[in-house]
């Protein structure tokens, strides 16, 4: 965004702010902060169904503020998910090889499975040793990982909202739900290019990071 936009912007941002109501400020600034803190607001979680349309009722004023230091407020209106895109090229996530395959698995999960069903607003599920099965078969990894590992990597991409476990007692509740946003994050909507994109961590080191746009 150029300077001259910006500052068009930032008075269209101004005079919006300046009539909100004390109340409105507060929610305002703690919506703005859970978008930077969490990414995606994805309206079919309980826990933010209320911010999702609480955005929709500020959403030109967060748009405005947003686009003031360089992100992009997008929203996928068909499954209730609101996300910030950098437009700057910053702030980006390094994952570990574990947390990027897994992330890949789990896309082409959500894929195949998405097709096996007719509503679009229903989550997707996997087990966790359906996970593993598929992790075994990629042969990416010469020796077998610990549980352990596959379960902490687990836990990064949950923190991410991209996924929702029971981290604690994964092995008596051995379901993963996997979100839409793991769509959105691994942009690739066709399940040979999934294959590859796998294919490709078979040549990485076992400890090497792979970068991935949050």
């Amino acid at each position: 965004m150029s300077f001259t936009s910006k500052n068009t912007t930032a008075k269209s941002f101004n005079d919006q702010y300046n009539e909100l109501t004390e109340t409105d400020k507060y929610a305002f600034s703690r919506l703005c902060n859970k978008l930077l803190n969490e990414n995606f607001i994805y309206g079919q979680l309980q826990a933010d169904k209320t911010d999702y349309y609480a955005i929709l009722k500020f959403r030109d004023l967060i748009e405005n503020y947003f686009d003031l230091i360089d992100y992009q407020l997008s929203h996928d209106d068909t499954r209730k998910i609101f996300f910030l895109e950098s437009t700057a090229d910053r702030n980006r996530i390094k994952l570990k090889k574990i947390e990027s395959v897994l992330l890949v698995l789990l896309r082409r999960a959500y894929y195949v499975k998405s097709k096996e069903t007719v509503d679009s607003n229903v989550n997707i599920s996997i087990t966790i040793d359906e996970l593993i099965d598929s992790l075994v078969q990629t042969n990416i990894y010469k020796d077998k990982l610990a549980k352990t590992q596959i379960i902490d990597a687990l836990k990064v991409l949950k923190r991410f909202k991209l996924i929702n476990f029971d981290g604690k007692n994964y092995e008596i509740n051995n379901v993963i739900e996997i979100f839409p946003m793991v769509s959105l994050v691994v942009k690739i909507n066709d399940i040979d290019q999934l294959n590859n994109k796998l294919k490709t961590y078979k040549s990485k080191e076992d400890d090497e990071d792979e970068t991935d746009e949050d």
